[in-house]
C-alpha cells in the first residue's frame, strides 16, 4: 500500500526548477521570510505581494533561500513566481482550460486573473477528481503565476477517466482490506486475552 501511494506521489511530484541568481516576486498578499527552511522557524519579515527577491540557493525542503534588501531568509517556493524574459516559456503544460474561468489565490479566495478557454496550464499537484479546485501554474503577461481554478474548467492531457476511477477503486479496496485486517487482529487479540 505504502509503495503504491509513494509511486502515485512521485507521479505528481513537482520540481520548482528555481535556480540561484534568478529574480522572483511574491504572489500572495503577504508571505513570510523565515530564518530556516520550515514554517516553525522565526519569521524575519513579512513580504507584500509583488515584492522582488533574488534567489541565493536552490530549493531545500520546499523553501528557497532568498535575498530581500540585504535580508536573507527562506520563503516557500509556491509563494513566488518567476520573472520571465520575453522568450522564456513556462516549464511545461499538461492541461487545457475548457471554459473561460477565474484563477484564485492559493492562500485566499482573492481573484488573481481570468483565463480564457483554450489556455494551456500546468497542474503541478496532479489531478484529483474529488477536489473542487486544482492548483495550476501558467504564464500571464510575461510572468509565471500560481493559483486555483475550478476542476470542471480544466482537462488534463491524456487523462483517461476510467483509469482515474480504477486507481481510486484500487486505493479504496486496499484501504478496506487494511481496516478489516486490523479489526480481525483486534478480535483475535481479545479472544486470546480471554483464554489466558
Amino acid at each position: 500500500m505504502n509503495s503504491f501511494l509513494l509511486a502515485l506521489a512521485m507521479i505528481f511530484t513537482f520540481s520548482s526548477n528555481f535556480v540561484a541568481g534568478q529574480s522572483v516576486f511574491v504572489i500572495p498578499n503577504n508571505a513570510s521570510l523565515y530564518s530556516e527552511p520550515n514554517f516553525q522557524s522565526e519569521v524575519l519579515i513579512e513580504l507584500e505581494k509583488g515584492t522582488n527577491l533574488e534567489i541565493l540557493t536552490e530549493e531545500e525542503n520546499g523553501f528557497l533561500y532568498v535575498n530581500y534588501n540585504n535580508t536573507q531568509g527562506y520563503i516557500y517556493y509556491e509563494f513566488v513566481g518567476k520573472t520571465l524574459d520575453e522568450q522564456e516559456k513556462v516549464l511545461s503544460y499538461n492541461a487545457t482550460v475548457l471554459n473561460n474561468t477565474t484563477v484564485y489565490s492559493l492562500t485566499s479566495n482573492e481573484k488573481i486573473c481570468d483565463l480564457e478557454k483554450g489556455k494551456r496550464v500546468f497542474l503541478y499537484q496532479g489531478y484529483d477528481k474529488d477536489k473542487d479546485m486544482l492548483a495550476v501554474q501558467f504564464e500571464n503577461e510575461g510572468e509565471i503565476l500560481f493559483g486555483l481554478i475550478r476542476i470542471e474548467d480544466v482537462k488534463p492531457d491524456g487523462v483517461n477517466t476510467a483509469l482515474i476511477v480504477a486507481i481510486s477503486a484500487i486505493v479504496a479496496v486496499v484501504s478496506i482490506i487494511i481496516i478489516l485486517l486490523g479489526i480481525t487482529n483486534k478480535k483475535r487479540h481479545k479472544k486470546l486475552k480471554k483464554q489466558t
